[in-house]
């Protein structure tokens, strides 16, 4: 079976990683929201009702059981910023709402990429390598490799990588934390509807 050809990869966009170069920034909001049916579609209804452009959108488990954190990268409009986390900390599945834009939280990406071994192995490794990025998988003719990092170091990593026979990638859109995120921490506009 012969391996697939590579693929032109075409420029990393930039909306990939939260914004448009030339666009406003977008606020960072941290959403905490009981793990239930539907709760995706209730947020974005929301923000759509309200003229909202969300640029991202990013989920994960929260550290307590039955409670997943999403991260939003949304456009305020002509909206005041606090008027993002009121609209969205009225809706019943929310859990807690934080405004994290102007905190410096730490930002983390992954992104996976697949490349071809039957062309430039050496070179492909050697670059990987330097990248620090994680080996996750080969055979068939292919190499699946891991990077995570903030943002910006995978969007370069990523820009490096063209250069290489890349069969396919994906990259998952930032998540964040505030700093001094910790219990009982006060990191910016927050809103706790349930009391948690």
């Amino acid at each position: 079976m012969a391996s697939p050809s590579p693929i032109p990869f075409a420029a990393i966009p930039m909306e990939l990683f939260g914004g448009e170069a030339d666009s406003p920034p977008a606020r960072l909001i941290s959403v905490r929201v009981e793990d239930r049916s539907g709760v995706l579609q209730r947020i974005t209804n929301c923000l759509e009702r309200r003229g909202l452009r969300l640029h991202s959108c990013a989920v994960g488990q929260d550290a307590e059981d039955g409670v997943l954190r999403l991260w939003l990268r949304v456009a305020n409009g002509t909206q005041p910023a606090d008027q993002v986390v009121k609209q969205l900390s009225k809706l019943i599945d929310v859990v807690s709402v934080e405004d994290l834009t102007g905190l410096a939280p730490l930002e983390w990406t992954l992104a996976l990429v697949e490349f071809s071994l039957s062309e430039r192995e050496a070179a492909t490794r050697a670059v990987l390598e330097r990248l620090q990025a994680q080996v996750v998988h080969r055979g068939d003719g292919r190499l699946v490799a891991a990077l995570s990092g903030p943002p910006d170091v995978i969007r370069a990593a990523l820009e490096e990588l063209r250069t290489l026979p890349v069969l396919n990638w994906v990259c998952g859109r930032p998540m964040a934390l505030a700093p001094n995120s910790g219990p009982g921490a006060s990191t910016g506009i927050q809103f706790n509807p349930q009391g948690r």
